[in-house]
C-alpha cells in the first residue's frame, strides 16, 4: 500500500488526488508516504503551500520502481482476467467526434466478435498523458504521436465544406461571388482551418460572414444540418449525411490536414492480449492492415503547408 500511495502521489503531485484515485483519505495516503520515507531514511517529497514536488531522492526512487510497479499491475490484470472467468477489460480514451462518428458505428461488430473483452470508453479533447491517466490506450490527433508512447498510424483527415441543401448557392455563381452568402461556422481548436481552406481560392477570411464557434464537432454538424451556415468538417464525420443528401458540398475545394489519427498506448499495456486484439481490429477497420507508418515518411508527407486537393 505504501508503494501505491507513493506512486499515485508522485504522479499526481497531490495527496488529495492520490487519495481520490486510491479510494482512501488524504490523511491515509500521507501516513503511508511517511511510513515509506521512514523505512527508506529519505524524504521523497518536498511539501510546499502550493502542493507537492518530488525531492531528488523521490525522483530517482520513482524511476527505479516504475518498471516493477508496471509488472505488478500486469500480473494483477492477468490474475483478474482468470478470476473473472475470461472476461477482459480495457479503458480507451477517444476524441468525442472520432468516437461518435467513426468508432461507435463500427464497434458493435467488435463486441460481437470479442464478447469476452469489455471496453470502458472515455472522451478526452486534450492529449492523453498516461502518467496522469490510467488508460490502456487512446486515440490521438496530431502531426506525430506523443513522445514516450507506442503508436500506430490510423488515418489521415480530409476536410470538406458542407451545408444543408437549402443554403447551396446557384451553380452559375463563382466561389468568390458565393462565399459572402454563407455564414462560416468555426471549431474552437482549429482557428486557422478556414484560412487554409480559403487560401487556394485566393480569398481572405476577413470580410466574410462569421458564425458561432463550437467546441465539439457534433454540435457543428447539427448546426450545419439546421441551416446555420457553412461548416468545415472532417469528411469521415459527415459521410452518411452527404450520402443521404442531408448535407451537400457547395464547393469542390478540399484540404488534407497535416494532422493524423493515431492509436497510442504505454509500453506497460502494449503487451496486453486484449489490447493487441483491439489494436489489430482497429487497424483493419482503418484499412492499415497492421502496418505502421514510419515517422520519417510521415514527416515528409506533412512537411510545409497543408496539402490541398
Amino acid at each position: 500500500m505504501a508503494l501505491q500511495a507513493f506512486e499515485a502521489s508522485a504522479r499526481l503531485l497531490s495527496f488529495t488526488e492520490a487519495a481520490r484515485e486510491c479510494c482512501l483519505t488524504s490523511g491515509a495516503i500521507s501516513r503511508q508516504v511517511r511510513i515509506l520515507e521512514s523505512e527508506l531514511g529519505v524524504r521523497l517529497f518536498q511539501r510546499q503551500p502550493g502542493g507537492l514536488i518530488l525531492s531528488g531522492a523521490g525522483e530517482s526512487y520513482l524511476e527505479e520502481i516504475k518498471e516493477a510497479l508496471d509488472c505488478i499491475e500486469q500480473a494483477s490484470l492477468r490474475a483478474s482476467h482468470h478470476a473473472s472467468g475470461g472476461a477482459q477489460q480495457l479503458s480507451i480514451a477517444t476524441l468525442p467526434g472520432f468516437g461518435a462518428r467513426w468508432l461507435m458505428p463500427r464497434y458493435p461488430a467488435f463486441a460481437a466478435q470479442q464478447p469476452d473483452i469489455a471496453i470502458k470508453f472515455y472522451t478526452r479533447t486534450d492529449p492523453v498523458d498516461f502518467d496522469e491517466h490510467r488508460f490502456d490506450a487512446a486515440i490521438h490527433f496530431g502531426i506525430a504521436p506523443p513522445e514516450r508512447t507506442q503508436s500506430d498510424w490510423l488515418m489521415a483527415e480530409e476536410q470538406v465544406a458542407v451545408c444543408c441543401p437549402s443554403l447551396r448557392h446557384p451553380p452559375d455563381m463563382s466561389a468568390l461571388e458565393a462565399l459572402p452568402c454563407y455564414r462560416l461556422l468555426h471549431h474552437l481548436d482549429r482557428p486557422t482551418a478556414w484560412d487554409e481552406w480559403l487560401g487556394d481560392l485566393g480569398i481572405r477570411e476577413a470580410g466574410l460572414r462569421q458564425g458561432p464557434i463550437f467546441e465539439q464537432m457534433h454540435l457543428m454538424i447539427e448546426a450545419a444540418l439546421s441551416g446555420l451556415g457553412l461548416a468545415l468538417l472532417p469528411r469521415f464525420m459527415v459521410q452518411q449525411e452527404l450520402a443521404l443528401g442531408l448535407l451537400v458540398e457547395p464547393f469542390a475545394q478540399r484540404v488534407s490536414s497535416r494532422c493524423n489519427y493515431w492509436l497510442i498506448y504505454p509500453a506497460s499495456t502494449g503487451r496486453l492480449p486484449s489490447l493487441q486484439i483491439f489494436r489489430n481490429w482497429l487497424l483493419s477497420q482503418a484499412g492499415v492492415q497492421g502496418c505502421k507508418r514510419e515517422l520519417s515518411e510521415l514527416a515528409k508527407a506533412t512537411a510545409g503547408a497543408p496539402r490541398r486537393r
